[in-house]
């Protein structure tokens, strides 16, 4: 499933500043939060500090969110976990 998340941060510069991606995860990834975890290390990676609340597109707050990004320009993140998961 590909979900549409952004997270709260500081840029390059020092500015406030969102990053957001899309995520392509399992449902069980998704149910256990690790979307959140995969846009904050994706986010620093890419040079982003002190990140701060993560949201996707089925949040509350972060459905007030997506309207604001471009997603034509988004990354796409895919499994950046590589974890195995025994259903």
């Amino acid at each position: 499933m590909l979900i549409k998340c952004a997270i709260s941060c500081r840029n390059g510069m020092g500015e406030p500043d969102f990053y957001f991606c899309k995520i392509d995860c399992t449902q069980k990834q998704y149910d256990e939060g690790d979307h959140y975890e995969t846009i904050r290390e994706q986010a620093e990676e890419e040079g982003y500090g002190d990140c701060g609340l993560a949201y996707d597109e089925n949040d509350a707050s972060g459905m007030a969110l997506m309207s604001l990004f471009d997603w034509k320009t988004a990354s796409i993140i895919v499994d950046v976990h590589k974890r195995e998961f025994n259903d």
